[in-house]
């Protein structure tokens, strides 16, 4: 699925209707370069599960958890400043994602341990102003992408 995105409202936008229909154990792939967008749409899907506080880039600490009123996690991962492809297992995220936390990854393609998993991938692509985002999804994500976006 392919869309295009003409402002920053707008990606977050869509992050919100993502984060509205998140459920457990969910877990969303962004890719992009730097400033495609990632972090405004992370802001959303945070905004869609209700969360108040300030949603910021992770790229320092590399992650970052967020609890949600209703009970369970969102874990706000960005992979920029990591070159262990293992690091997601390491750091217990995955443990998390098989809990049951929902796990938002900027710069996904750093990781190599992501592919086994059930996911959604957003692919962030500059144009100019506007984005151009790749939307794939496992076969769990398939039915949900339909009325999703």
């Amino acid at each position: 699925m392919k869309l295009s995105v003409e402002t920053a409202g707008a990606m977050f936008e869509l992050g919100h209707r993502l984060g509205s229909a998140l459920q457990p154990g969910d877990l969303v792939l962004l890719t992009g370069e730097l400033g495609a967008g990632k972090t405004t749409f992370t802001q959303g899907v945070a905004d869609g599960l209700g969360i108040q506080r300030s949603v910021t880039s992770p790229t320092f600490v590399t992650v970052k958890p967020y609890l949600l009123a209703g009970g369970g996690e969102l874990y706000h991962v960005d992979l920029y400043r990591v070159d262990d492809p293992d690091y997601l297992y390491e750091q217990g995220i995955l443990e998390e994602l098989e809990r049951g936390a929902m796990v938002v990854v900027e710069w996904a393609e750093r990781s190599r341990l992501l592919d086994e998993y059930e996911r959604l991938l957003v692919r962030i692509q500059l144009e100019g102003e506007r984005r151009r985002l790749e939307v794939e999804a496992t076969p769990g994500w398939q039915e949900r992408l339909r009325w999703l976006l």
